[in-house]
């Protein structure tokens, strides 16, 4: 046999693997030129046959045997050991080796935290540096039934010993040989509890490879655990030998088929006990038919079961187990009900009331029938579980109600508002037409290279399929229409009895596109509806907010920003088309978030574009965060396309695409006013725009800012030329009463004006986001966006907006609700019976067409997890490049690695790993023969993106559009890149002189211009939580999950980022660290928490009338009610002038109790009116001063003011301290603690403790000190830790 040489993958000690050495480098192509002419053949496959190849690389060279049950290693190669990552249990250490307990050890990833040091291991080794810490032993443990005896257990693994082999020059070497072990021993259940069965030795007690076997009986079963134990001796040397590889444990009845393996987790066992938890009681009903029937041991385990099957028959232990997660689809089979539903969106905008009752009525009727059916299924299912099958069935018919009444309002003419809401659903989904053609235009010139005219050739070629609803988007819309139109609906009430509507569905699934349906209906119908109410109670829906779209993540924003825009551009297109009827105000979409995004001020975004012009680059002009027109897909520059007009104090965008019969409504020969797009804090203020994208944490500049409650409504005079005015906003714009005519400007007064409906639609976007600290501080602080949002009914009631949410993973979303809301909670679509079937979406099984995502499970015990990050790195990056020069584009999804971390410092180790050590090993030759090079040049390094908080937010609408950009077959295969790299090399050669420039092939000449328009591929991205919500690149096949995130809700929406695109099936290889026992047990429980990980989600605390929740931002609530409720309070200045005990006060106060009791209960209520009287109190304390009180300090008519509130800043907080942000709440805390035994333990002399109350001093009474924030302060010194 022909044998390549090796070198180690783990030189000793330190366990760090080492890349194969290459064999001998190939000669350069004699005629580049002409190999580039060549043709290149792929072979067929599709994505899904690429993915299995990948998975099968990625087992024979961590797993192995790479070459067969018989393999014999190179000459020269170091051992199986260093040769294989997992899958092995070594033998007893030599007695005087430093293995030592893994307690009393260092963390083995200490060194590659990316904390600036080098990486490098202490001078002093560890027992794990040293290789000397690792598993001995894997098994499994279940149950079966009382009656069963015994088993049949099979025990498998690979020994590799030295042998002596001759290669072709009849040289002899001594390579490692691998020879396959295999025993099949019965098993006895009724013997001892405990006890060994010698496989290796005859004696039991004698070293050698034993299997463990502890019975113990409970109840009317049999647990047993059956574990593989090496207790073989550590030889001198040869060591592996004493080691087993690709060990395995197969267990089954002793016939062979008999299905005996009861399940260990059953969602039917203990329902009773569940009858105070529905909701418990109902994620056991839709899971009922996952079980878990085994738990591993350093090991995981796979079930075979029979279709029809309650018991498993055969249970095999897995080193690298698996789990096809299938897709969700909400696709409409032509034999269901919602084939004969009318889901274009072109019909739906042009149909008459008969025509849509005749086209929605199938919708409602085909759900109705639907739950009927369920409703009948009840009467099969465990007794137990028809209590909670009875409630979802119920629920989910108070939606099929709530659909059929929006079918009934617009094709109904005797309901009330029928006319107005059919005009403004007509309206929606005329402009949602326009969205969807002109965001795929826009999509196909972006990645196509097409012009506008040959992309929208191809889209109108679609014909109606380019635009239409999916049911549930349609059924969503339908439901909510009620609430939109009539203000005083119950669902809009401004008290706890409202509803927030959850759009519950998985990522990737079209959640936008149902919001955004909802947006552009509420767009039109406050148009329509015109002014409500008279006198002061009227509200005009002919301008301001109409709907508040927030998020908590900027990547987030600025990716659903594109969307959200080209929704505006063709609200705003419709609107010039029919100003009669949808008035002269234009349709805007605002960006409002943190200044880092996008400029408070005009002076700060004129002074950048100025920048840009100068330098021409818009690559820091954050002022700009659209890269390319959402109308017509045309590429934007900021330093070409932005125009400050400093009269106006506006930022106009336009768009290029200005000439020619089909230039762009956008651009500057069709329109004065450019895209409808602000994202200029100011500009945001003084316009309202229709729709406001904002984060979270920007609602914390209400108490600072009086000008703010312009996007509520609160408007009473608008200048022409500037907008909405307030006299604080006065000040920054120098806007007066009245203008002067200047240049083409003409000479305007400022005009009262009525005030304005405050937002009617709040959108929420990945609820589940909003929990722990920042979910508290967000729902405290909700209290005064719903005093905000409440305005007068023309009945005499109030009513707020109508609130909608979306997740793809909650669990206790309705007390989340209420706590962040204080309203009710209603999910759509409701999950009735089986999590596979909600009627408007469907579970698919797994096959070729629906692969689903794949997650495979990678736990490497005894190896650092550098070395195991590292290893997995190399052979992704390895075989990808292998797949693609094999067949091209189907594998062009795994060419890139999606590396996701818990924290930016594991990034920033992975970062450095990337750059010097996986490079290196990838670059040159393959690791061995028939893989590929990565990198075929000496110098050439990988491609890496990062998708962190260090990526300024100027830069990651480029970042997110380059990741789209795929790997070319026609320059990126090996044998391309190295014909490219030579012909380069020899064109140099032939240069004629030294002012000559080399001559290259056309081919050549293209891959250079793809380099110098930034259009080359990444190799590599690195991101942390940012990653896990709104990112969507449909390329994305292959990422790798390092550690188990900390929450369930995390892992499922990061991992879901790949694998988007059915065509393109995901991977996602989840490398777990051996050391953290969460991990392992993740590790160990493989395939039943994938399999139900939607029920595993994590429930989520939020908390806002605790103590210290009510510490930290009870002050910034209440300031930002009163000060923004009330044009009066809204000044700065006002806030010496705030009558704290007048009407409007006393109403903010009574409803922000009511508030505080729905959601925290009596004592919630009792802690915030403790905390509003101290408030109250110091308000007024800081009105008697000398000095005239505004909310911050200032000058007021060249008087000096005195700030009420005071910033965080790093100084100690206050009863007045208002934080600036969502986030700015309090440092975190990590709290060390000794272990169990020392716990305990009180110190020598240590007083006695004592948890006594504060007195009004400060002080308290167990004599604790008290820290200036009035938290009192514990240090506790001694102990291990």
């Amino acid at each position: 046999m022909t044998l390549q040489g090796q070198d180690s993958l783990f030189p000793h000690p330190r366990g760090e693997q080492q890349a194969l050495a290459p064999s001998a480098a190939d000669a350069p192509t004699p005629d580049s030129a002409q190999s580039l002419d060549l043709p290149q053949v792929f072979e067929p496959a599709t994505s899904h046959q690429v993915r299995d190849e990948l998975q099968e690389l990625i087992r024979r060279d961590l797993l192995g045997p790479w070459a067969g049950e018989r393999e014999v290693f190179p000459p020269g190669s170091m051992g199986p050991r260093e040769r294989y990552l997992i899958g092995m249990i070594g033998p007893k250490p030599r007695l005087g080796s430093n293995r030592g307990p893994a307690e009393q050890t260092t963390d083995v990833d200490e060194t590659v935290q990316g904390d600036g040091g080098d990486g490098e291991p202490p001078e002093v080794l560890t027992p794990q540096m040293l290789g000397k810490m690792w598993a001995s032993s894997m098994g499994l443990s279940f149950a079966v039934p009382a009656d069963v005896d015994a088993l049949t257990v099979t025990a498998a693994w690979g020994q590799y010993r030295p042998v002596e082999v001759t290669d072709e020059h009849e040289k002899k070497h001594r390579v490692w040989a691998r020879e396959p072990v295999s025993y099949d021993r019965e098993v006895r259940l009724d013997r001892e509890p405990s006890y060994r069965i010698p496989l290796t030795v005859t004696d039991p007690d004698a070293p050698g490879v034993h299997l463990a076997v502890d019975v113990r009986p409970r109840d009317d079963r049999r647990v047993v655990q059956v574990v593989l134990v090496n207790t073989k001796a550590e030889p001198q040397n040869n060591a592996e030998t004493a080691w087993l590889f690709q060990c395995g444990l197969t267990v089954t009845a002793l016939d062979g088929h008999r299905a005996v393996f009861l399940p260990i987790d059953d969602p039917l066992d203990d329902v009773r006990r569940l009858h105070d938890d529905l909701e418990e009681a109902h994620l056991r009903l839709l899971y009922r038919a996952q079980r878990r029937y085994a738990s591993g041991r350093n090991v995981a385990v796979h079930p075979e079961v029979r279709d029809g099957e309650r018991c498993a028959h055969r249970l095999t232990t897995t080193w690298l187990p698996r789990y096809d997660v299938p897709a969700t689809v909400a696709s409409v089979d032509p034999d269901s009900p919602l084939a004969r539903v009318e889901l274009g969106m072109d019909a739906l905008a042009t149909a008459d009331p008969d025509q849509l009752r005749a086209g929605l009525t199938p919708l409602a009727d085909g759900y109705a029938g639907w739950l009927d059916r369920q409703a009948d299924r009840i009467a099969e299912l465990p007794e137990p579980l028809r209590p909670a099958a009875e409630h979802a069935v119920h629920t989910a018919r108070q939606v099929a109600e709530r659909i059929r009444a929006g079918i009934a309002l617009l094709t109904d003419p005797a309901v009330p508002g029928h006319a107005d809401a059919l005009a403004a659903f007509r309206f929606a989904n005329r402009a949602m037409a326009l969205q969807r053609r002109h965001t795929e235009i826009a999509r196909l010139r972006e990645e196509h290279g097409l012009s506008y005219a040959e992309a929208e050739a191809r889209v109108a070629a679609r014909g109606p399929a380019a635009a239409s609803w999916r049911p549930f988007q349609l059924a969503f819309v339908l439901l909510n229409l009620p609430p939109l139109t009539d203000p005083a609906h119950p669902e809009r009430a401004a008290d706890a009895s409202a509803t927030v509507d959850l759009l519950f569905f998985p990522t990737g699934g079209g959640k936008t596109e149902a919001y955004l349906g909802l947006t552009a209906f509420t767009f039109a119908i406050r148009r329509l509806q015109g002014v409500v109410g008279d006198g002061e109670r009227a509200r005009s829906g002919a301008a301001g907010v109409a709907v508040l779209m927030r998020y908590t993540l900027r990547l987030l924003t600025a990716q659903q920003f594109q969307r959200a825009a080209a929704l505006v551009c063709a609200a705003e297109v419709l609107r010039r088309a029919d100003e009669a009827t949808w008035g002269s105000e234009p349709f805007r979409i605002g960006l409002w978030v943190g200044g880092g995004v996008s400029p408070n001020w005009y002076d700060e975004a004129a002074e950048q574009i100025a920048a840009a012009r100068e330098s021409g680059d818009s690559k820091h002009t954050n002022v700009l965060q659209t890269l390319s027109c959402p109308w017509c897909g045309t590429a934007l520059h900021g330093h070409e396309h932005l125009e400050p007009a400093e009269d106006e104090r506006r930022i106009r965008l336009f768009c290029p695409r200005a000439e020619g019969a089909d230039a762009c409504p956008f651009a500057k020969t069709r329109s004065t006013e450019g895209l409808p797009i602000l994202t200029v804090d100011e500009e945001i203020y003084r316009y309202a725009p229709s729709l406001v994208i904002a984060t979270v944490d920007k609602l914390a500049q209400l108490p600072w800012k009086g000008y703010a409650g312009i996007l509520f409504g609160r408007v009473r005079q608008r200048c022409p030329r500037h907008g909405y005015r307030h006299d604080d906003l006065d000040v920054k714009t120098g806007c007066a009463g009245a203008h002067n005519a200047k240049g083409r400007l003409p000479a305007v007064r400022s005009e009262p004006v009525l005030r304005l409906r405050p937002p009617d639609l709040i959108i929420q976007d990945e609820l589940h986001l909003i929990s722990g600290a920042l979910g508290t501080t967000v729902g405290l602080f909700e209290a005064a966006v719903a005093e905000l949002c409440t305005w007068p009914t023309p009945a005499g009631g109030e009513t707020g907006p109508k609130i909608v949410a979306s997740t793809a993973t909650t669990k206790r979303a309705r007390e989340q609700v209420l706590g962040v809301f204080g309203r009710q909670l209603a999910v759509f679509p409701p999950p009735v019976i089986d999590i596979t079937d909600t009627f408007f979406s469907t579970q698919v099984p797994v096959t070729v067409d629906n692969p689903g995502r794949r997650y495979l499970g990678i736990c490497a015990h005894g190896v650092r997890l550098k070395s195991a990050e590292i290893r997995l790195a190399e052979i992704l990056l390895v075989a990808g490049q292998t797949l693609f020069d094999r067949y091209g584009e189907p594998a062009d999804p795994y060419m890139t690695l999606v590396g996701y971390f818990n924290a930016t410092r594991e990034l920033a180790g992975m970062r450095r790993y990337l750059d010097d050590q996986v490079t290196n090993r990838v670059r040159g030759t393959g690791r061995r023969t028939g893989l590929s090079d990565r990198i075929v040049t000496p110098t050439g390094m990988l491609a890496i993106q990062e998708l962190t908080s260090r990526i300024s937010s100027a830069e990651i609408s480029d970042v997110l559009k380059r990741l789209e950009i795929p790997f070319d077959p026609e320059f990126d295969t090996t044998t391309r890149r190295r014909a490219i790299h030579d012909h380069i090399r020899e064109a140099h050669r032939a240069k004629s002189g030294s002012g000559s420039k080399p001559v290259y092939h056309p081919l050549v000449q293209r891959f250079h211009k793809r380099s110098d328009d930034g259009r080359l591929p990444v190799d590599a991205v690195l991101a942390t939580s940012m990653l896990q919500v709104g990112v969507d690149v449909s390329r994305f096949g292959l990422m790798v999950v390092t550690g188990q995130p900390k929450n369930t809700a995390e892992y499922i929406q990061a991992s879901s980022r790949v694998g988007r695109d059915p065509r393109r099936p995901g991977l996602v290889v989840t490398l777990y660290n051996w050391t953290r026992p969460r991990d392992l047990a993740h590790f160990e429980d493989f395939e039943y928490y994938h399999a139900t990980f939607y029920r595993q989600v994590e429930a989520l605390s939020v908390t806002p009338y605790t103590r210290r929740a009510l510490d930290r931002g009870t002050t910034a609530t209440f300031v930002a009610a009163v000060r923004n409720a009330e044009e009066a309070f809204s000044r700065n200045t006002d806030a010496h002038d705030v009558p704290l005990d007048g009407p409007e006060v006393r109403r903010i106060i009574d409803r922000m109790l009511a508030r505080a009791e729905v959601i925290g209960g009596e004592r919630g209520r009792e802690y915030l009116h403790e905390r509003l009287s101290r408030l109250k109190d110091r308000w007024n304390l800081a009105k008697t001063g000398n000095t005239r009180l505004g909310y911050d300090e200032g000058m007021f008519r060249q008087q000096r003011l005195v700030g009420l509130l005071e910033r965080a800043e790093g100084q100690p907080w206050g009863d007045l301290t208002v934080g600036q942000s969502m986030r700015e709440t309090e440092n975190e805390i990590n709290l060390l603690v000794p272990g169990v035994t020392e716990l305990f333990q009180p110190l020598y002399g240590a007083p006695p403790w004592s948890y006594g109350a504060a007195d009004d001093d400060g002080e308290r009474a167990d004599g604790a000190e008290r820290t200036d924030d009035g938290a009192a302060e514990v240090v506790e010194t001694g102990g291990e830790n």
